[in-house]
């Protein structure tokens, strides 16, 4: 106060304080001299309430737990943030509006100080430790992601820290195993892992980079006051270290665009005032009651966000546009996760939270709705890639890049290889009319979004300006993320794709592509690594699923079918995953009493607010759900209303035709999407929402069906011609008593599809298109006379 009131003596100060509340608290002489001169108090109360700023997830270990169970929640922590960098890295583009930025985890210590403190360096090697397990030993962390998503940890309260923070991750589709494997590429630059590499920075004043082996990208950095004194307690503590000459600051380079940083420890400038938009995972390392208003800061500093248009708010309280669509699962992005280590903060901080009577936001609970398995008594076959390729197992796609010859991305070129012909006839699609919206409205680009009339290519004076190195090290990061280490990338053969014009189609407006400022430049450089990323990824696709198809076979479906729930937990114990509202009483209360009646076996009819139980006996399991309002949310994703139609026709058609399946089984398994669920490369990776056995007598007829709408398929479509092409593969797998079908149920009206394909209703039902509506009674019928049982 001297300092300032002598600054003041002959003028005034003008002050903002996002902390005065916590900073004047206990000190009444402080609140007499501000209290009149108070000009706004916008409390975070209101700034939360008005819509700024991040949520916030908050999650300390009481000293009891902790001490048993430090490696299982640490896991917890690392996988929030892996929840939020998958989340950012598939769907980039559509965050893009919104100015989210790449996720960053960051842990900080209480003290702030030039040196490095004893139970700071402590709380360091303790977190490095970890990491290292974590890496080290992969049968251990695959268990402990299995726990922390499937069982969570309970406190000695009796509380589940865990529950319904991991929806995302738990719709995703990945077992534990798949989900290690990716945190090694995603969050430590490693597809191929390694071991903890500690590195002191010689270049860099304060700065220790963290890697997986010595010559791996760095995938974090420690800024601390001694970095000698840590790297050798490190050292001490049997961690792997060494230092590096010449080396640039990390530290500065972490609110760059596509920084390699995803961690970041002990920073005292973060809370001496630097500031990133990036943090959305804050580990608080010995933080106390005492940090006071220093510890609120610190947090303010964590949620704060740009949001729409700049307006610093989360998507769901900004003014967005009409055409502007709210990405699904924004809201794990404008979360800021906090968990602490060894720290009370949190209870200071429930305390600061109930006195600005704001909520905890531990308001979302996750309900395991239990089904029940009916494999019948046949020994059901399907069409599934071998689970090894001599001696090495297919799964992750491990024969591929271990077997199979290298493939270099390049060009279609059907005069030397005939089968890349494939590429043309499915090409890659970017749409950048909302891109360029976006642009000029808040300076981003991004977004594939609804489609746009115009269609051109970049021509090779485009391709003259742009940058090819800096396309060629984006393409291998993008690469190295992905885990595809048995890819090949070439500067010329980026070169020659973007030459090449047969691959991929550009929605934009033509005065984007016009010759007159060179700020395009920049736009043409982005359009250019959208699409050589998606070339990318569907030519290492192609390759992959071209090697595996001679090694397809029958499988017979087990209760350890991914089709079937609960896989990857325990076979005998299979559910639904629903996450809901705390605050949804009625709802919580209705689905209690349908998992009531599940484990009863009473198989009712159960119906509430949009949620319903379809109770098909012919289905491998039971109930199927249903949801036409959005009320919770369910994983695996429920039936949409074109699939719930389709299993009561064929529901209704099996019990009301008694003389039809005389002498006949019929069995039905909803087919999920990709990772578990049964694809075919031949139609696009096609996954068909449904498999449909038909048996009679030795002969099972195997039958893919797909409810869609179809109004923007062509009658060559890929999908359309499925019904030709699984013949192919039924012949090259060559069992006679089985035999493949295909049929897509078109919810789209016939009269419709008529003007569109110019052919009658006989000659689609020839291409084994059959019409839900207009044929609702007969299309079931239709369908199983044709396969010829």
């Amino acid at each position: 106060m001297r300092y300032r009131n002598a600054l003041c003596e002959k003028g005034f100060s003008f002050e903002y304080s996002a902390t005065f509340g916590q900073a004047v608290k206990g000190n009444p002489a402080l609140i007499d001299t501000y209290a009149r001169n108070t000009l706004f108090d916008y409390s975070y109360r209101y700034f939360y309430g008005d819509g700024f700023g991040k949520d916030y997830q908050i999650l300390n270990l009481d000293e009891a737990t902790q001490r048993d169970h430090r490696d299982l929640y640490l896991t917890a922590s690392l996988l929030s943030f892996f929840q939020q960098q998958r989340l950012y890295r598939e769907q980039e583009g559509s965050f893009r509006p919104f100015q989210i930025d790449k996720p960053l985890w960051i842990f900080v210590g209480g003290s702030v100080t030039a040196t490095l403190a004893k139970q700071d360096a402590s709380d360091i090697v303790e977190i490095l430790q970890f990491l290292a397990d974590y890496v080290g030993d992969r049968a251990g962390s695959i268990q402990r992601i299995e726990r922390v998503l499937h069982q969570g940890l309970i406190t000695a309260q009796g509380a589940n820290l865990f529950a319904g923070r991991f929806a995302y991750l738990n719709i995703s589709g990945l077992s534990p195993a798949q989900i290690f494997d990716e945190t090694l590429a995603t969050l430590f630059n490693a597809p191929g892992g390694g071991r903890l590499y500690v590195e002191n920075l010689k270049g860099a004043t304060g700065e220790v980079a963290l890697r997986l082996g010595a010559e791996n990208e760095a995938f974090g950095v420690i800024n601390v006051g001694d970095d000698a004194k840590l790297v050798k307690l490190c050292d001490e503590n049997g961690l792997a270290t060494g230092e590096r000459e010449f080396a640039g600051s990390l530290f500065h380079q972490i609110n760059l665009a596509h920084s390699p940083v995803n961690l970041l420890i002990g920073s005292k400038k973060f809370t001496e005032g630097w500031s990133s938009w990036r943090v959305s995972t804050m580990g608080l390392m010995n933080v106390g009651r005492g940090e006071g208003a220093q510890i609120i800061q610190l947090f303010g500093r964590g949620v704060r966000l740009k949001g729409y248009g700049m307006s610093l708010k989360r998507s769901g309280r900004a003014a967005l546009p009409q055409d502007l669509e709210r990405p699904k699962h924004i809201g794990v992005l404008e979360t800021l996760g906090i968990f602490g280590i060894h720290a009370d903060y949190m209870a200071q901080f429930r305390d600061f939270l109930n006195e600005e009577g704001l909520p905890t936001n531990d308001d979302r609970m996750e309900f395991l709705l239990p089904v029940i398995k009916n494999l019948g008594t046949q020994k059901l076959k399907t069409v599934r890639l071998k689970k090894t390729i001599n001696g090495v197992s297919t799964e992750f796609g491990d024969a591929f890049r271990r077997l199979a010859p290298v493939p270099t991305v390049a060009p279609p070129d059907t005069g030397t290889d005939p089968s890349t012909e494939w590429l043309q006839k499915n090409q890659v699609v970017l749409n950048w009319y909302p891109k360029i919206q976006a642009m000029k409205s808040s300076g981003l680009s991004g977004g594939d979004l609804e489609a746009a009339p115009n269609v051109a290519h970049l021509s090779s004076q485009h391709v003259a300006f742009l940058d090819l190195d800096a396309l060629y090290f984006e393409l291998e990061r993008f690469k190295a993320e992905r885990g595809w280490y048995n890819l090949n990338l070439t500067r010329s053969g980026i070169e020659a794709l973007l030459k090449d014009q047969s691959w991929y189609r550009l929605l934009i407006p033509p005065q984007e592509l016009a010759f007159d400022s060179y700020e395009r430049v920049r736009i043409w450089q982005e359009i250019a690594l959208a699409l050589l990323k998606k070339y990318t990824e569907r030519y290492y696709t192609f390759r992959k699923r071209e090697w595996e198809l001679p090694h397809l076979e029958y499988a017979e479906v087990t209760e350890n079918d991914p089709n079937l729930l609960g896989v990857g937990v325990r076979p005998e114990d299979p559910y639904y995953r629903v996450l809901i509202d705390r605050s949804q009483e009625e709802i919580v209360a209705k689905l209690e009493e349908l998992k009531f009646a599940i484990e009863k076996g009473e198989l009712k009819p159960w119906e509430f607010q949009g949620l319903k139980a379809i109770w098909f006996g012919r289905h491998l399991y039971q109930p199927l759900l249903h949801l036409d309002a959005n009320v919770v949310e369910i994983s695996p994703a429920p039936l949409n209303k074109g699939e719930r139609q389709f299993v009561e026709d064929l529901q209704s058609f099996h019990d009301g035709n008694t003389e039809f399946f005389k002498g006949r089984e019929l069995y039905l398994l909803r087919n999920l999407s990709k990772g578990k669920g049964v694809g075919f490369f031949e139609a696009g990776n096609f996954h068909p929402d449904f498999i449909l056995w038909l048996l009679h007598g030795e002969r099972q007829h195997v039958i893919f069906v797909d409810p869609k709408g179809i109004r923007n398929l062509g009658p060559s479509d890929p999908k359309i011609q499925f019904y030709q092409s699984i013949k192919e593969i039924e012949a090259r797998l060559g069992d006679e008593t089985v035999q493949l079908h295909s049929f897509i149920i078109s919810n789209t009206p016939y009269a419709t599809m008529r003007l569109m394909w110019d052919m009658d209703k006989s000659e689609m039902n020839k291409r084994h298109v059959l019409f839900q509506e207009e044929d609702r009674d007969s299309y079931v019928k239709n369908m199983l006379e044709a396969v010829g049982a």
